[in-house]
């Protein structure tokens, strides 16, 4: 996975990855806190509120 994936998640659809970090510590350290449910074995991913209505997307290592 890499930055600009366009990558199906169960809770929010379709989203493109705006970072990848190493492990989920460093991601939920830049404040990357919303869960997708993404199963896969290899990746996660979770999502940061940036205004009101809009969020973006960071995949991490497992």
């Amino acid at each position: 996975m890499k930055k600009g994936d366009y990558i199906d998640t169960p809770r929010f659809c379709k989203v493109k990855i705006e970072k990848v970090f190493g492990c989920e510590a460093t991601a939920r350290k830049f404040g990357f806190r919303e869960p997708t449910h993404y199963k896969d074995g290899e990746y996660g991913i979770l999502g940061k509120h940036t205004s009101p209505n809009q969020m973006i997307f960071a995949a991490y290592k497992r």
